[in-house]
């Protein structure tokens, strides 16, 4: 629960000693925020206009990685709803964003994942851009009339910006910058340098479920003692700490290396906190009976470890050496950062469906050249992937609803979202309701109607 001075949490071993303190600012919500009584949200193709128009043309969008473009010619594409983007590198070395369509009759000129060229050329008639987004040739230029082709139209472009290691695009050439957009987040999560981590993992699925739905889902812990009963044996899903940063923006931190309040006993070992220890190169024998001093040794290690590897914790609290930081991007990205590595979730709108959204799985990795090195177990990184920073980047796995593959807390929680978006249609279904430990879903919601209500 957050925390309040009218409503302490109850700290039974600490944790919060450890903890960022949170910052309760938010914004004057009232009661009746408490419940989301407009649930067309999530169900109805009206929404997905709108969305649209006002949430996704209007914002900063994680498109990917600037080592998908290290040399001058490489390129990836980023598909988001209706449109479908070119991030490129061009011969001047800039990174740019382009619109993937054909200035000539609307072709898609890409339509593989990544690549390397030195002109896009359509694939129906042969007109070309260079990499810079300029014209280069049309095929048969002097059977067009001047008039048609006199602007020498180039490719369109969307605005491109770079922060973390990450290319962010936007459509609307009004907005203000990404690090206006960002804010204070970036604080805390600049302390992990996700500008140096490589690609380990990189995962797609096609939900049968609104992308809302989703999102929400990693945007509290509320139901993992219902749906994680692995996961709650060795964190605490209560004593989160939460901050809120502006512009829709939050984290909610969660502690790791005890278990969940819930449990009455409360100095025994779980088999899941044995695994977290010994995973750690410590003796779970060591701690048996003597949960609360879990914390401390694996923080300890933790630092020892990273000066073996080459990895800076100087930057992290003792929190982010050891905690789940799950911090959420507005408006679609969840980040859950450790120091080996990150946990990247980005939730995509379906073009035209609200009961259908992509959900992408991409895991970073700090590389390192010492065997066995790992990023945390529950990112589920293939077994034997190399992460000594020499490999080529792997490649995107796509999977059905229903695969396996993202991680078992993942896949918990896939398997059983299709009933929540049934459930929202229900006639006799009156409105979501949240409690104090779903309140980043309160702030994202309050920041979402802002953006839904500005053409109104």
């Amino acid at each position: 629960m957050p925390s309040d001075p009218k409503n302490p949490v109850v700290d039974r071993d600490g944790v919060r000693d450890s903890l960022p303190k949170g910052r309760l600012d938010l914004p004057d919500l009232g009661m009746d925020e408490n419940i989301l009584d407009d649930h067309a949200k999530y169900t109805s193709r009206d929404y997905v206009e709108r969305e649209w128009q006002q949430l996704w043309s209007k914002t900063w969008n994680l498109a990917g990685r600037v080592s998908d473009v290290a040399k001058k010619g490489d390129y990836f594409t980023f598909d988001l709803g209706r449109e479908s983007f070119i991030i490129t590198r061009g011969q001047d070395d800039q990174i740019r964003a382009f619109y993937n369509v054909c200035q000539h009759r609307g072709a898609r000129l890409v339509n593989n994942e990544f690549g390397h060229a030195n002109a896009f050329v359509c694939p129906f008639h042969s007109w070309s851009w260079k990499t810079d987004g300029t014209l280069r040739s049309i095929t048969d230029e002097e059977t067009f009339p001047e008039a048609v082709i006199c602007d020498r139209p180039g490719l369109s472009e969307a605005r491109c910006e770079i922060w973390g290691g990450f290319v962010f695009i936007n459509m609307d050439e009004d907005a203000g910058p990404l690090s206006e957009f960002l804010g204070d987040i970036r604080g805390p999560l600049d302390a992990y340098h996700f500008e140096d981590m490589i690609v380990a993992k990189d995962y797609c699925a096609e939900w049968p479920f609104n992308w809302k739905v989703a999102l929400d889902a990693f945007m509290e812990g509320y139901h993992a003692h219902a749906r994680h009963p692995e996961l709650v044996r060795m964190i605490d899903d209560v004593n989160f700490d939460y901050d809120f940063y502006g512009g829709g923006n939050s984290s909610m931190i969660i502690p790791m290396g005890l278990k969940s309040p819930r449990f009455s006993d409360r100095s025994a070992l779980t088999d899941e906190l044995r695994f977290f220890i010994e995973d750690l190169g410590l003796k779970a024998e060591d701690f048996e009976g003597r949960q609360r001093d879990v914390r401390k040794g694996v923080i300890e290690a933790k630092r020892k470890w990273g000066e073996e590897n080459g990895i800076d914790m100087s930057t992290m609290s003792d929190s982010q050496v050891i905690d789940d930081g799950n911090y959420n991007l507005f408006p679609n990205i969840t980040l859950n950062a450790h120091p080996e590595g990150l946990l990247i979730m980005r939730f995509r709108p379906h073009a035209t469906d609200p009961d259908a959204c992509y959900y992408d799985v991409i895991v970073l990795s700090h590389s390192s050249e010492k065997p066995g090195f790992k990023v945390p177990f529950y990112m589920a990184v293939p077994e034997g992937t190399d992460l000594s920073g020499n490999s080529p980047r792997p490649a995107r796995v796509f999977l059905k609803h229903g695969e396996e593959g993202m991680g078992l807390v993942l896949d918990q929680d896939a398997e059983f979202l299709p009933t929540v978006q049934a459930g929202l249609k229900s006639k006799g279904f009156k409105g979501v309701r949240l409690c104090d430990q779903e309140i980043r879903l309160r702030y994202f919601y309050a920041e979402y109607d802002k953006y839904m209500e500005a053409g109104e």
